[in-house]
């Protein structure tokens, strides 16, 4: 090495690179072992490493500029003087340690979300203090960031024993060397970022190799570029007059037929079958509980027994998936009843404001509608959403200080959040004005923490124990409901924003996305099972079928007890980040960015994709193009508006 003659510029970006390289191989091994079940153990891991490597290198290019800065910049004297070289030592430690961090955070991300970094690391960035409290809870920081420091100064150590730091004070610069250094590396970072294009580990066909190949600090630059998708411009799409006209079909039942006859409006007349019933609804969106928690999928532990004795006196749908990985797509998919449109949540976008949403008919009806959250409901911008729909804001900056009495970094327990749920139903039901509440709870997260003494299981201790103490907040708060004057006259609509892991085997594992949704009152419902495969954004328009509700619906979620449900074939739309997908009649198709897309047969049960062969004309390719197309037509054209003439949900 030492008769290698480079510049010191070059040289100092020479040990950079190496660095990066280095701890990105061992992280991606290490990746591995945390995915070994997951992992198809074949050739197509070398091929998973090959575009590994090539990525961490492009990425490695990136972390080597400012060195090639720093050395070309420091006078040559100034960086062999004892000055210097401590300056020089002190910045590569700090450099070490900054590379440690990344790769300790991308191990404990991708053990929460089976990924790396993606729309949510980013997201991550913008609220630091509910996140940097999550993981302040959850994780031993002090002995982390330690062990961080030590591996930072022993491998600073260790590179000047190895005569790295002489290395570099040996090279010798000119002027033109160093214009030429400057030069060169901006020439590579350019080819990097024209040449080397991450969508490429896209190909493998299991998604943790897909994850694998990739380089995490690439990916959350690429996630931050990438918060939006202009559908037209990166998926399969259709002559646009051609797509709506298809979208009006596919959408139209003989219960909700076409409000128009022309082909860019998209309404649904809903009429309702008898008599209103204006009923109290309160929906408690839960957080992370995947369906595989319940009995019905099989889970023998016992740790949802109030969910599953509800689930036995509801209608239950007992095939339902969540649309996406994320609470906004959650809370997205139960209030708007669209498709997930690419790119992040509408609930985060600027334009996701002064929404029609399922608001509207309870708002027009004059309900009391509201947004319960135990946290900050600034987070996610949720509190921007929700009351420009016209929700008032009960998040924990609208309580008083005695309403919370256990909380952790996200928010109040959800007994605190069904307490203060139930006192505002209170004063409602006083006033003789009905009332529509959204509850998002908070305790199934990290840190996994609860009110000593109300289960078996002890608090911080993991998963299960959360979703224990969830499952019994549930069965609390129906019992503390029950003892009020207005239960009789309440339906409780309990259902998941997303299951608790969305990493999967395949392209879109469906097994990641199915989730438990109950509607409960047996005074009100009888119970019955929905099997029929169902999407989140059915849930509120068969709570609407349920009540006898009239109105003018541009949701394409259906009632799903309405007569015509009967002859239609169930389907779900599934979404993980860039990819969006449509399942029905066990096939699945995937679009994905750059006009590409996929066509499986699919196994509801298990997860398995068997890949088929199929163009654009294949049925289910069209339909899947045709339905988020149109949804992002909407949504881009603000046809969403609520002040805009096509109401996406208005009274009739």
């Amino acid at each position: 090495m030492k008769h290698l003659k480079l510049p010191p510029s070059l040289r100092l970006a020479a040990i950079a690179f190496a660095l990066f390289l280095i701890l990105s191989m061992i992280l991606r091994l290490i990746l591995l072992t945390v995915a070994r079940n997951e992992a198809i153990w074949d050739a197509s891991l070398i091929t998973t490493f090959g575009l590994g490597l090539r990525h961490d290198a492009a990425a490695a290019v990136f972390a080597s500029l400012p060195w090639i800065a720093i050395g070309a910049i420091l006078p040559h004297k100034w960086l062999n003087a004892r000055s210097g070289k401590i300056l020089l030592m002190s910045l590569m430690t700090l450099f070490i340690g900054i590379l440690v961090f990344i790769t300790t955070a991308e191990y404990f991300f991708w053990d929460e979300f089976g990924a790396r970094f993606n729309f949510i690391a980013v997201d991550y960035l913008v609220w630091t203090n509910e996140v940097w409290g999550n993981i302040n809870e959850s994780y031993p920081m002090v002995p982390i960031i330690t062990g961080i420091l030590l591996i930072s100064l022993l491998s600073c150590w260790a590179l000047n024993r190895i005569g790295a730091f002489q290395w570099v004070h040996s090279g010798q610069h000119t002027f033109r060397s160093r214009i030429l250094s400057i030069a060169a590396g901006l020439a590579v970072a350019a080819g990097c970022v024209w040449f080397i294009d991450q969508s490429s580990a896209n190909s493998l066909k299991n998604q943790y190799h897909c994850e694998l190949a990739k380089n995490g600090c690439w990916s959350f630059f690429a996630a931050a570029k990438h918060m939006q998708l202009d559908y037209d411009k990166w998926y399969l799409s259709f002559e646009k007059k051609a797509a709506l006209k298809d979208a009006k079909h596919l959408l139209s039942t003989h219960d909700a037929p076409a409000l128009s006859d022309a082909e860019n409006d998209l309404h649904r007349r809903i009429t309702g079958r008898g008599p209103e019933k204006r009923w109290n609804v309160i929906l408690v969106c839960m957080e992370s509980m995947s369906g595989d928690f319940m009995s019905y999928l099989g889970e023998k532990s016992g740790i949802t027994p109030n969910l599953d004795r509800l689930a036995s006196q509801s209608v239950f749908f007992e095939n339902l998936y969540a649309t996406g990985t994320r609470t906004v797509r959650g809370m997205e998919a139960l209030t708007l009843n669209l498709p997930p449109t690419p790119g992040q949540a509408i609930i985060y976008r600027p334009e996701g404001t002064n929404l029609q949403t399922s608001f509207s008919p309870f708002i027009d009806r004059g309900y009391d509608c509201a947004f319960f959250y135990g946290g900050d409901g600034r987070f996610d911008f949720m509190n921007r959403y929700f009351s420009t729909s016209g929700c008032r804001i009960m998040d924990v900056n609208a309580w008083d200080k005695n309403d919370v009495t256990f909380k952790t970094a996200w928010g109040a327990c959800d007994e605190d959040l069904f307490r203060k749920t139930i006192a505002e139903a209170d004063v409602n039901h006083a006033a003789g004005k009905p009332f529509h509440f959204f509850c998002m709870t908070t305790s199934n997260h990290r840190p996994y923490d609860f009110p000593a003494g109300r289960i078996d299981l002890p608090s911080h201790s993991g998963r299960e124990a959360a979703v224990k103490y969830a499952d019994w907040a549930i069965g609390n708060l129906i019992d503390e409901a029950s003892k009020k004057p207005w239960f009789n006259n309440t339906l409780f609509v309990i259902v998941a924003d997303h299951c608790a892991s969305c990493a999967g085997k395949s392209e879109i594992d469906v097994t990641k996305h199915h989730i438990p949704g109950i509607i409960y009152n047996p005074s009100l419902v009888p119970a019955q099972k929905i099997s029929k495969l169902s999407s989140q954004i059915d849930v509120m328009p068969t709570v609407f079928g349920m009540m006898n509700w009239s109105y003018d619906s541009l949701g394409y979620g259906h009632d799903l007890l309405a007569p015509s449900e009967n002859a239609r074939e169930g389907r779900a739309f599934v979404s993980n980040y860039q990819k969006i997908a449509l399942v029905q009649n066990n096939g699945m198709a995937i679009l994905k960015p750059n006009r590409m897309f996929s066509r499986y047969s699919c196994n509801l049960v298990n997860g398995d994709l068997a890949p088929l062969n199929a163009d654009r004309s294949d049925q289910l390719v069209h339909d899947a193009a045709v339905y988020y197309q149109s949804a992002s037509w909407l949504f881009d054209n603000g046809k969403l508006k609520r002040k805009s003439t096509g109401a996406a949900l208005s009274v009739k």
